[in-house]
């Protein structure tokens, strides 16, 4: 069994084994990809993409991710950026992350009625 996934900034699908691991632990919302095939490696959702237009110069995508290491294991939000083919993935722990929402709200909120809108 595979499960495609597309690759930011790419117009391809790159298959990805999704049979054969080890760690029956999954979260219900995990992926089950090879990332998450051993001790400690991160277990990581779809990533959603918050594009508005489509012809965003960067791309922001985000996820659910949790790595089992420790008798509670860190949980958290997944921020990945994108310009083109690259890309940078960001864990933020769910604390920080819960964080960041009144911040960000206090934050677009101002932007809304103070900032020009730039590309």
């Amino acid at each position: 069994m595979e499960l495609a996934l597309r690759s930011p900034g790419l117009d391809r699908e790159e298959p990805r084994p999704v049979s054969n691991l080890p760690n029956p632990a999954h979260p219900a919302w995990c992926l089950r990809g090879p990332e998450c095939a051993g001790a400690g490696d991160m277990h990581l959702s779809r990533l959603v993409g918050a594009a508005v237009r489509g012809d965003e110069v960067i791309q922001a995508r985000v996820g659910l991710w949790r790595m089992d290491v420790g008798p509670t294991p860190p949980t958290g939000l997944l921020l990945e950026l994108s310009a083109g083919t690259e890309a940078e993935r960001w864990p933020i722990d769910l604390a920080q992350s819960r964080a960041l929402l009144p911040i960000m709200r206090d934050l677009l909120g101002m932007a809304g009625t103070t900032l020009p809108r730039i590309a």
